[in-house]
């Protein structure tokens, strides 16, 4: 063990809380520099220890996919959606790690690749059996403004979700079994759609005729056009996936990740400089 490992041992094992937290913060400066010494006392024989190093580790990770995320934004190019979704979990959830969740999803991406051998004429009965009959997601009408149905790990956990979550989780499984799957960005409700045949993944995947999405923007007074069902901007998805986090965390009170978050949709929209 280092010098440098020794005395954060011994700081960590201050009995004065203050002193710990300047501890952290001045780690948390340090970046990922600290890294191999943190992770030298994930085996320290204090739990107590341990417990402060891996505090700082998530601390360093979470920064780190925020300065990623915002780099990605500034750039003013589109945004993949996958990797979006992943720099948000690991910014508002850093003790989550992202290959897990591409793990999962890589697994089911096969998994469907077999379905859609044993019936390969009809991609979109094959994906919604899969994804809400066999894994049984489905939308979270109970508690639809939860942070975590906005937050693809924690969808995949759950087996809930918002429209948007659920329609890019059918996007990212389908595509690694040879799928393309759009959204379709309507007001009041986000959708899918695979060739000219629009689906509900918040709704158990059910089909979708054109009438069906007259109905939903009537609920709003709108009038369908073919504007609406055009393929959105990758920008524009990620602004309606921020803001959708940003309101949850409004109803939660959660103010440091509605900052965040807040911030990175002020990027986004040009708001923030």
């Amino acid at each position: 063990m280092s010098s440098r490992t020794d005395a954060l041992v011994r700081l960590f094992r201050d009995d004065d809380p203050s002193t710990v937290g300047l501890v952290k913060e001045q780690l948390l400066l340090q970046g990922e520099s600290i890294i191999p010494e943190l992770r030298d006392l994930l085996n320290a024989d204090s739990a107590i220890v341990a417990a402060h190093a891996q505090e700082v580790l998530h601390q360093i990770a979470g920064k780190k996919a925020s300065g990623r995320l915002e780099e990605m934004i500034r750039s003013g190019k589109d945004l993949p959606w996958e990797e979006v979704s992943m720099l948000v979990a690991s910014a508002l959830l850093p003790w989550v790690d992202p290959s897990d969740t591409r793990a999962q999803l890589d697994s089911w991406g096969e998994e469907l690749r077999s379905l859609l051998a044993l019936d390969p004429e009809h991609p979109v009965q094959a994906i919604t059996g899969f994804l809400h009959g066999s894994l049984g997601f489905d939308g979270n009408a109970a508690d639809y403004y939860n942070h975590e149905n906005s937050i693809l790990p924690t969808v995949i956990e759950n087996r809930k979700g918002l429209p948007l979550t659920l329609t890019l989780l059918y996007r990212f499984v389908a595509a690694r079994a040879g799928l393309e799957i759009q959204g379709v960005n309507l007001p009041g409700h986000f959708i899918a759609r695979y060739d000219e045949v629009f689906f509900d993944p918040f709704h158990g995947g059910r089909i979708l005729s054109l009438s069906d999405c007259a109905d939903i923007l009537a609920r709003q007074g709108l009038e369908l056009t073919d504007e609406h069902l055009e393929t959105p901007g990758s920008r524009e998805v990620v602004a309606r996936m921020l803001a959708n986090l940003g309101h949850a965390y409004s109803v939660e009170e959660s103010r440091w990740q509605k900052a965040m978050v807040d911030r990175w949709l002020g990027l986004l929209t040009g708001a923030e400089q």
